[in-house]
């Protein structure tokens, strides 16, 4: 395993941490102010909020960091570790980077939120949901993969966006 590879795992792992407790903040605040139960909620309006209140956020943290002056999210800082791109075209490929590689988290979202659905209202989860529900678990291991082959310069959704991670030279 090469430097840039080990830096960008642990990089992911203490961004991941940011992200979770970023989560429980937000469950904990929506816990003592709103009394309300998952299962009674219109999927598209679970999905909505979550969106709004979980996913927009966190790819926006990940967006403004890593196109600003440092292109880093706080991980990625720590382990020196930078965001480039080809041509200066920050907003749409650091945006497009986002937004792939937080897509199987908004797909396995969805699943989970028609899942939860149609168990509230007694019938069967369709099989439509359960690929929802696949597919985000077969997209990040692709994902990692490409990572893992690349050592850590960029994975599939790097390579669409235009984008590579790179070690800072100090």
């Amino acid at each position: 395993m090469t430097r840039q590879l080990i830096n960008r795992i642990l990089a992911w792992t203490i961004d991941f941490g940011i992200i979770v407790l970023y989560a429980v903040l937000l469950f904990t605040l929506t816990s003592l102010f709103f009394e309300f139960k998952q299962a009674s909620l219109n999927p598209y309006f679970g999905q909505l909020i979550g969106f709004l209140t979980l996913t927009l956020p966190v790819i926006a943290y990940s967006y403004l960091t890593e196109k600003s002056k440092w292109k880093a999210t706080i991980g990625k800082r720590i382990l020196n570790l930078m965001v480039l791109n080809r041509e200066n075209k920050t907003f749409k490929s650091v945006l497009l980077r986002n937004l792939l590689k937080y897509l199987p988290w908004e797909l396995a979202h969805t699943g989970v939120h028609w899942m939860i659905y149609f168990e509230s209202v007694g019938r069967e989860t369709p099989i439509w949901t359960w690929v929802i529900l696949i597919v985000p678990q077969i997209m990040v291991f692709i994902y990692f993969v490409s990572i893992v082959i690349s050592k850590g310069q960029g994975g599939i959704y790097d390579r669409i966006s235009g984008t590579r991670l790179q070690l800072k030279t100090t």
